[in-house]
């Protein structure tokens, strides 16, 4: 996504830091105006004509050549379980599985359910069923096996792949998995293993078009069981040449970490964009740190994309004496807004002249809505401003958006807080199994986010909270966490949710199993108004989703369970908590 750092452009204080680090990383191209203007005129695959995700891999090979593909480990679905792929590789990997499934049976318009383990391949995968005119249909291996079985059943897929550690970590009973009609691939009790359809011919490519769904993904399950999103080939292909088309963005010359969750509809966006530029890939199946700093110690990504609270989780690698974000000029997040403190940490750990954070609004429904910039002391002066909530910055062009009162439907006078609906050719086509809750949120051509807030002075979006996330009388619970995360250096996760009373309680997670100090506390609550007493929760207790979210509805019942009884139930235990419908 962007241009590589040349010694020459390192401040001096690090060149000698920078040189030895050159002797870990591969030799990177001089940067500058003039190198950056050059990219632009680069051979790139044209987006601007929706393409399918199931053709672009062969396009990019074809127009790219050997543009590599560095892995943290093999792909699990590759029989030669190489270290690193490249274009031409990919693509013949994605031909070859596309036969593989047509030798099991996979038709066009068929459902494939993939269900497997975190990897890169989730999206060859995907691609190797989309080229086949199917519809891949992306799930969390990480999902509660009760909820993964709902969503098996509400899609109904005549083709389900997946590995043994998923349906072992599922627990689901077997006629869960083999329901009537449904066969299953994959190295599992009663499945066809995929060693046992290599090598047939390679059918040709026949991927849907246009308003054609292309894609199913599923939302995060912060509020209650995930919804299945039918994704468009014209509704991805928008997003992602929206992503790819901009400026002194995407190049050859750029080498882009992805560390999101592969099942999401922004890693088939991402992924495509990038395809289409030529630039070189970093996927992580992981994000732990010691892959972060295997990988970016060794690569040296120039963009790095992640989930805000894994930029959480990073913070302390920001000190490594590797330096492994030194070469970065552009930070990416979506799915959620990121916090002010972790985005200074983290332009700061940049040795890069202009290092860029970039913010991205968007939902799985609706794809991306709005984005802004920060560079290095930006989210500090709007702290200063003394805002009380998340500016998201602008609509991304194409995409409209505005606010009205959810009773009436009218938009609400400029400054007044309602509900954030958008108007984008990126909308969803449906709600997969549960029609009725994609018609309620319809209107029209505009699609209600289920977010609560306003359109600032300036034309940006300011968010508050979920709807379903509203405490009363508390104007925003992202702003409150957003300060107490500013003044608890130590936390790594706080999630303010009502207990049975209605008042706010935070939740905290404090790195390395620390305590609360007392003291710190009342200090950093000091100014927010009233307050529960905080709990402090284990990382194990927050129940992240596919995205790394904290799921909310869980975390409020745990906080009303404690207040029932000394000994505190998990709330992730519970069938009648865990299986809400959400929002």
């Amino acid at each position: 996504m962007v241009e590589p750092v040349a010694p020459s452009s390192v401040a001096p204080r690090r060149r000698r830091q920078t040189r030895a680090m050159s002797d870990r990383a591969p030799t990177l191209p001089r940067s500058g105006l003039r190198s950056l203007l050059r990219a632009q005129l680069d051979p790139r695959v044209g987006l601007r004509k929706p393409i399918s995700l199931g053709v672009l891999p062969r396009r990019a090979a074809d127009t790219f050549g050997r543009v590599p593909i560095h892995l943290d480990r093999p792909l699990d679905v590759d029989p030669q379980q190489r270290p690193q792929l490249d274009y031409v590789a990919h693509a013949l990997l994605v031909e070859e599985l596309s036969a593989a499934f047509h030798a099991a049976g996979v038709r066009p318009w068929d459902r494939v359910a993939i269900v497997k383990q975190p990897s890169f391949d989730v999206l060859t995968l995907a691609a190797a069923v989309a080229r086949l005119g199917a519809i891949p249909a992306l799930v969390s291996a990480r999902l509660d096996g009760e909820i993964l079985g709902i969503l098996l059943d509400r899609l109904q897929a005549p083709f389900v792949f997946t590995d043994q550690a998923t349906v072992e970590a599922a627990g689901l009973p077997f006629d869960r998995w083999h329901a009537p009609g449904t066969r299953v691939i994959g190295a599992v009790e009663g499945g066809l293993p995929l060693e046992q359809l290599w090598g047939g011919a390679v059918p040709a490519a026949t991927p849907r078009r246009d308003d054609e769904p292309v894609v199913i993904t599923h939302t995060s399950s912060t509020t209650g069981i995930s919804k299945l999103a039918e994704n468009s080939v014209a509704g991805v292909g928008f997003m992602a040449f929206m992503e790819a088309w901009p400026p002194f963005a995407h190049s050859r010359r750029e080498l882009v970490a992805s560390c999101i969750s592969f099942v999401h509809v922004r890693a088939v966006i991402t992924t495509m964009a990038a395809l289409s530029r030529g630039c070189s890939l970093l996927p992580l199946s992981s994000t732990d740190d010691e892959t972060v700093i295997a990988t970016f110690g060794r690569h040296r990504p120039t963009a790095v994309e992640s989930h805000p609270n894994v930029f959480v989780r990073w913070e302390r690698l920001c000190d490594h004496p590797d330096d492994l974000f030194a070469n970065v000029r552009i930070f990416l997040n979506s799915f959620d807004a990121a916090h002010p403190r972790t985005i200074e940490r983290f332009l700061a750990a940049s040795r890069r002249t202009f290092p860029v954070w970039l913010q991205v609004y968007g939902q799985t429904e609706v794809q991306g809505i709005s984005i802004r910039g920060y560079r290095r002391g930006g989210p500090r002066r709007m702290s200063r401003r003394g805002t009380r909530t998340r500016s998201l910055g602008w609509p991304i062009p194409g995409v409209r958006v505005r606010i009205v009162d959810p009773a009436t439907q009218r938009r609400v006078l400029p400054g007044r807080p309602g509900a954030i609906q958008v108007k984008t050719p990126a909308r969803a086509l449906q709600f997969v199994g549960t029609p009725d809750k994609y018609w309620e949120r319809r209107h029209g051509d505009w699609f209600d986010t289920g977010d609560w807030g306003r359109r600032g002075a300036r034309g940006d979006i300011e968010i508050f909270d979920r709807v379903a996330d509203r405490i009363d009388g508390v104007r925003s619970c992202l702003w409150i966490e957003d300060v107490l995360m500013s003044r608890i250096p130590q936390a790594a996760e706080i999630v303010v949710v009502p207990d049975a009373a209605g008042l706010p309680v935070p939740v905290l997670c404090l790195r390395d199993g620390a305590r609360l100090d007392p003291a710190v506390w009342h200090a950093a609550a000091d100014g927010l108004g009233p307050l529960g007493e905080p709990v402090e929760v284990a990382e194990s207790d927050l129940k992240r989703t596919a995205t790394e979210k904290a799921r909310r509805y869980l975390l409020s019942e745990l906080v009303s369970a404690r207040e029932r009884t000394d000994e505190a139930p998990v709330a992730h235990d519970r069938a009648d908590v865990l299986l809400r419908e959400g929002a």
